[in-house]
């Protein structure tokens, strides 16, 4: 299991790297050193080895959609021909309004979370979504409000699986 293998490559160290950079992706690696005791080159490495093994996919910036201006935020359950389902994923992706995209079992063959200034944006962009050869149907379910959101991944649990982490000369 892919999974398994890449967190076997973990240790406590690079878990409680990842434990700072994901409640401050901007952390100066001075301090993310002194916490976890160990030098600043050693925290260079090990964050490079994390985004080379894809355990970190890239730092960015966390905007609130409100002051933006994109106050409409919908769940689209979205039904589709299976011989062009794959055409329609490739196409929705390219949607800058469109977020996520789930393939999820279930009523519905995908999931889309998508962001909107207004209904009437919403509606334009359920009509191209509509018009895509090979959409069957779509199901939109309004956002009322966001009790949680996150991009923070659970990792407390992970401590038990990860190795112990090799003595550093540096």
């Amino acid at each position: 299991m892919e999974y398994r293998k890449t967190v076997r490559n973990l240790d406590r160290r690079d878990l409680e790297i990842l434990k700072i950079l994901q409640e401050d992706g901007r952390a100066p690696y001075s301090d993310l050193a002194r916490r976890l005791g160990i030098s600043e080159v050693a925290v260079y490495s090990r964050i490079k080895r994390l985004v080379r093994d894809g355990v970190i996919k890239g730092f960015t910036a966390v905007l609130d959609e409100s002051r933006l201006g994109l106050g409409i935020g919908a769940l689209i359950g979205l039904k589709a021909t299976p011989l062009r389902y794959e055409e329609i994923l490739n196409k929705l992706s390219r949607f800058p309004e469109i977020l996520e995209i789930h393939d999820v079992t279930g009523d519905y063959y995908a999931i889309l979370k998508v962001r909107t200034r207004d209904k009437e944006s919403l509606t334009q962009l359920l009509d191209k979504i509509g018009k895509l050869e090979g959409v069957i149907s779509t199901d939109t379910k309004l956002i009322l409000r966001t009790i949680k959101e996150t991009t923070k991944m659970p990792l407390e649990g992970l401590v038990d699986v990860a190795r112990q982490p090799r003595r550093t000369p540096i």
